[in-house]
Parts: structure tokens; sequence; C-alpha cells
């Protein structure tokens, strides 16, 4: 627990140098009235001190109804406070996400608090600590004591939309009740580094043993291929906002596929991990404006052979759609490019290409109504 200790406010101290004017002027210049006033005003302010007193100590126990929770959605939370409320304190809580941080008023300190939580956008929400506040009638001085506790962390995950499921990923009617399971099956492809979410079962101890790090074993998917992913992730909260919502659309609508997800700034969820952990790293994704975009999209020629899905900014360059089409034109696999955000197609945009589809829409809205009207997939 630390602070405690009052402090004149804004008002106090306003209070405190017009007194020390009135009093030193006053007196100086031979003023009885104004130096009485002027002292009146400072001990006013000494006098508010004991009057406010300092907030006692507690502890908080906090929980949330949830520790995921869709954007624009609302949690629970509840805090056990120990002592209980001594009817002078007030208590205030912090909160920071994905905007800058604000303090909840919360009325008077009682044993147990409830408040709703709103999350209006993506992102990682942290709710505490918890401050006990105290001041006098007049607000002069002020006492902030924070609580011992231990902040709870909500991940807000996307807003997303129904899509229609691609017959190449997962239609058809085939049991998909094991599909996550025969993604990581297969040829061998090669190894990479552990992200959480993998199949320890795939871990390569002796070359993680040689590396000093977790190496899995990755292998190409024939019987099951399943879609990649990867959103350009360069610009800023705005634009990455609009095609995280797109990228959850597309894992969300169907979670019995394995679906691997990729960033252009070097985060992944592989196919294993689910749709869950898809969403999280969603949630957490933060622009990267010195993502290498050519080099991520190089890396589809690798992935598995099932369809891929490119999701871009409007800001592109032209030149970045254009690689995006090209590596997607030469995989096997119908696959897409989705340019989403507000203005027009822009100059320069390359035509599509016989392997790839080009979708543009102003939002993640737009975009789920294009994709399901257009069937983009059926050549």
């Amino acid at each position: 627990m630390a602070g405690g200790t009052p402090r004149p406010t804004a008002r106090g101290w306003g209070l405190l140098a017009s007194g020390a004017v009135l009093c030193g002027g006053g007196l100086g210049l031979g003023y009885l009235v104004p130096g009485v006033l002027g002292a009146l005003a400072v001990l006013a302010v000494v006098l508010a001190v004991p009057v406010a007193g300092r907030p006692p100590a507690a502890r908080v126990r906090r929980r949330a109804t949830a520790s995921r929770v869709r954007a624009g959605s609302a949690v629970t939370v509840v805090l056990d406070i120990e002592p209980g409320g001594d009817g002078r304190s007030a208590v205030a809580e912090r909160v920071a996400g994905p905007g800058p941080a604000v303090v909840l008023p919360l009325g008077t300190a009682r044993p147990r608090i409830r408040y709703l939580l709103s999350a209006p956008r993506r992102g990682a929400v942290e709710a505490g600590p918890l401050s006990l506040v105290r001041t006098d009638p007049l607000g002069l001085v002020r006492a902030v004591r924070a609580a011992d506790d231990v902040p709870v962390r909500l991940l807000v995950h996307p807003r997303h939309y129904r899509l229609a499921v691609v017959p190449a990923a997962g239609g058809g009617g085939r049991d998909t009740s094991s599909a996550s399971v025969r993604a990581s099956e297969g040829a061998f492809a090669g190894l990479r580094e552990h992200v959480p979410g993998d199949d320890v079962r795939q871990i390569h101890w002796r070359t993680s043993a040689r590396r000093g790090r977790l190496m899995v074993r990755e292998h190409m998917d024939s019987a099951s291929p399943g879609m990649t992913v990867l959103v350009d992730d360069r610009y800023g909260p705005a634009e990455l906002d609009a095609l995280a919502e797109a990228a959850a659309s597309i894992v969300a609508s169907a979670p019995d596929v394995p679906v691997e997800l990729r960033l252009a700034g070097g985060a992944r969820s592989p196919a294993t991990a689910g749709t869950t952990a898809h969403l999280d790293v969603l949630a957490e994704a933060r622009a990267r404006p010195g993502a290498d975009f050519p080099a991520a999209c190089a890396g589809l020629r690798s992935a598995p052979s099932g369809p891929a899905v490119v999701l871009l900014s409007t800001r592109a360059a032209p030149e970045d759609v254009a690689a995006a089409m090209r590596v997607l034109a030469a995989r096997r696999t119908l696959s897409l490019v989705g340019l989403i955000g507000p203005g027009g197609p822009g100059d320069g945009m390359p035509a599509p290409y016989a392997g790839a589809r080009l979708l543009r829409a102003p939002d993640a809205a737009g975009f789920a109504a294009q994709w399901n009207e257009s069937r983009w997939w059926a050549r």
C-alpha cells in the first residue's frame, strides 16, 4: 500500500496562495482586515488536513465474470474490500485499455462493490488498482491511498460477423471433429520456434536443447488443408481494428476448420491453437510499422495447400497489393485479397489474377456482406 497523506487540491493551493498574498500584503502595508482574511484562508487549509484524515489500509479481492469478451459488450467486476467501508472514504478504480487510462469513481467504500466494465474496442483492458480517497467538506485537501490488490486483465476480442464457410476449407459434410489434430499431421515441412498453443507432442527436443529454445515440427497437411489468413498490421489502430474484425470473422465462422493466423509483424497462431487463441492474438495485435509485408506474403508459398486470405488496409501501396496477388495466384487453391478501409480503389491497383480474387469493402461488416454475396471461392 502507498500514499494516504493529505495534500492540497487545486482549490486548496489557490486559497493558500491568495491567503499568503492577502496576509503578507495587508500586514506589510498596515491593512489589518486583508491580513486577517489572508490568515484565515491559510488556517482553513491547515485545518482541512486533519478533517480529511488519512484513508484506512484496505485489501481488495477483485474478480471479473469473464476473462474474455467481445468488443461492444461488458463484464461485471466484483470488488471485496477488507475491512469494509468506514463511511468516510470514497473508492476509485483505475482502468487502462486501448485508449488513455481513466479513473472510475465508485462511490463510498463498502464491503462489496459491483460495477460494469464496458469494452467498446478490441485490446487488453486492465482493471485496478483501487484507491481509497478522502477529502474535507470544502474540497481543500485530498488524500489518496492505494489498496493492496492485484489488477485483473480482460481480453477484448474483435467484433466478428457471420461468414459462409469456404467448401475447400472444410465443407462438404466431412467429419471435422478432429480437424485441429489432423492439421498437425502430414508431410514434414521443417522446424520453427514454439508459440503458445502449439501441440507439445510436436516439440523437437534434440533441436530445442541445441538452440536453447523450444522448436516444433511443422507439417504440410494433405488431408485437411484448412485456411491461412495473413493480416497486414503495419498501420494504426483504426485500420488494424477493421482488419482484425475481418480476420476474426473468418476464424469464428468455422470453428471446426483448421485456420492458421499470421500477422505481417511476426505474430502467429497455428492451426492447432483453436478459435479462442486466434481471437486472443487479434485482440492484442498492435501496429508494426516496420513489418516486412512482402516477406510475409512470400511466406505463404510454403503455407498449407488450402485457400489463403490476405487482409490489407486501403492505405497499402498498390505494389503491396500486387505482391499479395502474385503470391496467391501461384497457389494451387483459389485465394483472396481483402482490401478494407474507407476511400476509393485508388490509382495503380492491379487487375485480379486468375488464381486470386480481390474484395474491396469500407469496413469489416461490408467485407462480410461481400464475402457472402460473391462466394469468391466459386470459379
